[in-house]
């Protein structure tokens, strides 16, 4: 039996098989390889470009720190693949101090509409202001968060993901916020708006603007999307801050408030373990 469904794989033409190779790639890294290793013919397709361009990393970490995943991410990249292209972006922007890098690997990720990549991308180019402030918007503006109640819960899936993937690294970057101006005799958060943009109807924080009302920041307040998004902006720079870790002067380090609280009571822990033994 076994050798029979042997002989019907070999039959089938590798263009058939990649295609086989790539949904079980598509749906996880698991399926890809238990496919791959299953007979000869699978494991002689499995190494195309499509296929790994179309492997899902959702049950990898996110940041690589053994050899195979390195490996893994690079080749994924290599093929253009759109969530190895964001994650390399994030780790050489914030992580490794390569800006120029990890902005154009976002950009490509940007390019395959890699829904975090647009949202983070966006963001950078907005804090960054002049001339990028406004490709920064323009990069945002295609979530298109008012055509529908399910694209404007994008920014929460976009703000968990890049909430996780700031915590397992080192953050090394910090973003300057936009700064304040006057609005109806209030102190707005971002740039001097001159609604030269379509404004943002009114409606509750429970509808499109949850983020901000779950931060109790500017409720209810008008606005158009270059207001939004400087909004946007300073609650993505506050969540980032919480990540950084900086070296003083001296050459001590300083832990964010976030690294203070997950290692020194994996330390405190150890310590006791050892006064134990």
């Amino acid at each position: 039996m076994k050798n029979k469904i042997s002989n019907i794989v070999w039959s089938l033409p590798e263009e058939m098989l990649t295609e086989i190779l790539t949904h079980a790639a598509s749906n996880s890294v698991t399926d890809f390889v238990n496919v791959k290793l299953c007979c000869k013919a699978f494991l002689g397709a499995s190494n195309y470009d499509h296929i790994f361009e179309n492997v899902s990393m959702d049950k990898l970490s996110f940041v690589p720190w053994n050899k195979g995943e390195k490996g893994f991410l690079k080749r994924c990249k290599d093929a253009r693949n759109a969530e190895a292209l964001y994650r390399k972006g994030m780790i050489n922007y914030f992580s490794r101090r390569k800006a120029e890098s990890g902005l154009r690997y976002l950009k490509k990720a940007v390019k395959k509409n890699h829904v975090e990549a647009i949202y983070t991308y966006g963001i950078i180019l907005i804090c960054l202001g002049g001339e990028l402030r406004k490709q920064g918007l323009q990069v945002v503006s295609s979530l298109n968060l008012i055509s529908s109640s399910k694209r404007r819960f994008r920014i929460a899936c976009c703000r968990s993901k890049t909430k996780k993937f700031l915590k397992c690294m080192w953050v090394y970057v910090s973003l300057a916020e936009p700064k304040e101006y006057s609005f109806n005799n209030s102190k707005v958060i971002g740039y001097n708006c001159e609604h030269d943009i379509t404004p943002r109807r009114n409606r509750s924080s429970l509808e499109g603007q949850a983020w901000e009302a779950s931060n109790n920041l500017f409720d209810n307040l008008p606005c158009c999307d270059s207001c939004f998004w400087d909004r946007e902006a300073v609650l993505f720079c506050s969540e980032a801050s919480q990540f950084r870790f900086v070296s003083s002067a001296l050459g001590s380090l300083v832990f964010s408030p976030h690294a203070v609280s997950v290692v020194f009571p994996t330390l405190m822990v150890v310590w006791l373990k050892l006064l134990r033994v």
